[in-house]
């Protein structure tokens, strides 16, 4: 059981990753310090999961953000 749950965690993070990515859509009440904290949390997901080109697109995001504060 736990298999499976971890599968579906991690299809469920790709997933919201593809959204973030490519159609840059935020759920209503994330401000921009919220979506930075957001996209934080998931770099480390793929550090661990060792998938780093992903993480470059969201750190790119998170820097976009930074600078438009």
């Amino acid at each position: 059981m736990e298999l499976k749950v971890e599968n579906y965690l991690d299809l469920t993070i790709d997933e919201v990753y593809d959204v973030i990515t490519n159609v840059n859509l935020w759920p209503g009440n994330f401000d921009t310090n919220k979506k930075i904290k957001f996209l934080n949390k998931m770099i480390q997901y793929f550090i661990e999961k060792e998938e780093y080109e992903k993480c470059a697109k969201l750190q790119h995001k998170v820097d976009e953000l930074e600078n438009r504060k």
